[in-house]
């Protein structure tokens, strides 16, 4: 009953957090953390129903089958995207990976049996490895669940976040934002929308703002250039938001933010932080582009925690140190 407890707890929690704003990672965090602790205490107080048993062996041999069929997927898909878009750290992420679900197991695995005396260590490092895997589960599932909800208000504004040019032309990742706002603009609510703002400074690359570049791909798509408010200036996400919100006459006015599938979550985050009353939706992205995508995404959102990853980490860490320090107190 403990589990049980604390899983309704957990649950209850979510659900608060997630009425109060949908944009917060705690929220993904509380219902994970709830769903697993709910089916331990289905395993604890199971009795002779063998249903959660079976159930727990089946999901366990499923996860055991499914690493290395994920690992090679990774590993495919990195050299896919360095094949595509290039050579670069970012597009290497997904290739390191696919190597660090095989590698990190087999190398604990190795020294727990070799070297006994690094028990310490190597319980550090799963126990820090289960840490990010849990996170990064949290982060993926309430992502997609994000991703599927539907606007509490019709827009006022469209903000569409620019993501680069290839000199001066729109290229396809950012057309397919550009697009997915045209549709907005288009659609049953559209009459509601006073501005679609395009957003984006002009990079060290790049022949002209992004902005006045994605203002010409509006227009040609049939948005007429009243209803366009260009924003050029800005470099980062943070600061495409706050200057768009600048250019409202109503700051506080529903938003919908278009960006690509991979990044509405951390956008979203952003918006709360930029004060916005905002729902962000993705657009289209390539597949083999989210893999590494998303967990570029990840990265940046355990930097933006950072000073809370550090705490639980440290903390993760003190266990086992502390295990194997209690032995040698004199008592």
């Amino acid at each position: 009953m403990p589990f049980l407890a604390v899983s309704s707890i957990l649950l209850v929690a979510a659900a608060i957090s997630f009425a109060a704003d949908r944009r917060r990672l705690r929220n993904g965090v509380f219902l994970v953390s709830g769903a697993v602790v709910g089916w331990l205490g289905l395993l604890v107080d199971s009795g002779n129903n063998s249903v959660p048993v079976l159930m727990t062996l089946a999901l366990g041999l499923l996860l055991i089958v499914s690493a290395p069929v994920l690992a090679v997927f990774l590993v495919l898909n990195g050299i896919i995207l360095l094949r595509r878009e290039g050579r670069s750290l970012a597009n290497l992420l997904s290739l390191l990976a696919g190597l660090a679900v095989v590698a990190v197991p087999l190398v604990l695995a190795a020294l727990q049996t070799y070297v006994p005396g690094l028990g310490a260590v190597t319980s550090v490092a799963a126990l820090l490895a289960g840490y990010l895997g849990f996170v990064f589960v949290s982060y993926l599932v309430y992502s997609l669940i994000y991703s599927i909800l539907p606007p509490r208000r019709h827009p006022e504004y469209v903000v569409v976040l620019g993501s680069g040019l290839a000199g001066s032309a729109v290229p396809p990742l950012l057309a397919a934002r550009l697009d997915a706002a045209v549709r907005l603009y288009r659609g049953k609510h559209g009459g509601s929308i006073r501005a679609v703002i395009p957003s984006g400074g002009q990079g060290a690359d790049e022949l002209l703002p992004e902005a006045t570049a994605m203002a010409r791909y509006l227009q040609e798509q049939g948005i007429p250039a009243h209803r366009i408010r260009v924003e050029d200036r800005a470099t980062t996400t943070m600061e495409k938001l706050n200057f768009s919100r600048g250019l409202m006459e109503r700051p506080d006015a529903p938003v919908t933010v278009v960006t690509s599938s991979y990044h509405v979550f951390r956008a979203a985050m952003f918006t709360r932080r930029a004060g916005l009353r905002a729902h962000v939706t993705g657009a289209r992205t390539a597949g083999y582009f989210i893999p590494s995508a998303f967990l570029r995404e990840f990265i940046a959102i355990l930097a933006t925690y950072r000073w809370i990853n550090l705490g639980f980490c440290l903390a993760l860490v003190a266990v086992p140190l502390a295990a194997m320090t209690v032995p040698l107190l004199p008592f």
